[in-house]
């Protein structure tokens, strides 16, 4: 009985040995390769998927070349975007452009509403120091202005003084 087993261990381990050295064959020797990753006809006479060297399945449908100057297919033809859904659409603020001043999660653009007399050097320290604060979601008096989340789609966060007033927008 263990002479069996001794035997069977022994027979097992010539077989991946053999087959390991024939894997380390040569790329040009066409007698290293193992025929069994061909693919076999079935009853209806049509070849099946076979299995490669390690015993995976083969898809039938997947590429059959690796040379990199193989012509590429390419996709549809998809027609140019001529215009942007509603819900979609950024909205339109009116207003100064002004620079960028740090959110809470990156650049956000300063824009002075209409309405008010102020320019960008005046509100750019004040947004310096309150945007960063926009996630808080609280009021926050910075300089005189009074900053705080806007009710405006598309606006952050607004701060006002008197009959001024700017906001933060994403870039």
């Amino acid at each position: 009985m263990l002479m069996h087993r001794v035997r069977a261990v022994v027979m097992i381990a010539a077989a991946t040995a053999a087959l390991g050295l024939a894997a380390c064959g040569d790329s040009g020797d066409t007698t290293a390769q193992s025929s069994s990753t061909t693919a076999a006809p079935d009853a209806s006479g049509s070849a099946t998927g076979g299995s490669d060297a390690s015993g995976a399945a083969v898809d039938p449908n997947a590429p059959t070349t690796t040379d990199p100057s193989a012509t590429a297919v390419p996709g549809p033809r998809l027609p140019a975007a001529t215009s942007v859904p509603p819900s979609k659409a950024a909205p339109s603020i009116a207003g100064t452009r002004c620079d960028t001043a740090n959110g809470p999660e990156g650049a956000l653009r300063v824009v002075i509403f209409p309405g008010g007399s102020v320019d960008c050097g005046t509100v750019m320290p004040v947004a310096r120091t309150y945007g960063p604060t926009i996630s808080t979601g609280r009021n926050r008096v910075v300089d005189g202005w009074s900053c705080g989340p806007s009710q405006t789609t598309g606006v952050l966060a607004r701060c006002t003084r008197g009959e001024s007033s700017f906001g933060f927008i994403p870039q």
